[in-house]
């Protein structure tokens, strides 16, 4: 995907560079966020955190820039009934699970997973059922 000369939000700090690409629905971004060394990933993941997340967030300013994004497709599979357990929400996972809103009968939850793909062509960028082109993201509620 290539966007030259566009105003699009963006910000930097010391450590990370960050671009938030809207969607149609300005309610809803693509937010990257880049680290400024080259291998600074894990650095960076080990000091940042929801509130440097916000304040990143909150210092975009329309800047003109030019953004390249590589053709990739990525895939993720994540076990929710682990973490769901972790925080406490366990009720849905037993025999005494009411979930008398949904079924007149009983039933319970045995497993919850979440699996998502993001991929970006030459041309467009996919991400579940969301659609973006070079000129408009797109994400159909």
């Amino acid at each position: 995907m290539n966007d030259v000369g566009l105003h699009r939000a963006y910000a930097e700090n010391g450590d990370v560079k960050v671009l938030s690409l809207p969607y149609a629905d300005t309610a809803y971004a693509m937010n990257i966020f880049l680290p400024k060394k080259r291998y600074g990933l894990d650095e960076l993941l080990a000091k940042i955190d929801g509130t440097t997340i916000q304040s990143m967030l909150s210092d975009l300013k329309k800047t003109r820039v030019s953004i390249t994004i590589p053709k990739m497709k990525l895939r993720t599979h994540f076990n929710l009934k682990a973490a769901l357990i972790a925080m406490g929400v366990t009720e849905m996972f037993g025999t005494g699970a009411d979930l008398s809103g949904i079924s007149d009968s009983p039933i319970m939850v045995s497993e919850a997973t979440h699996k998502a793909i993001f991929k970006v062509s030459c041309f467009m960028s996919l991400s579940r059922s969301i659609w973006a082109s070079m000129c408009q993201l797109v994400y159909p509620g």
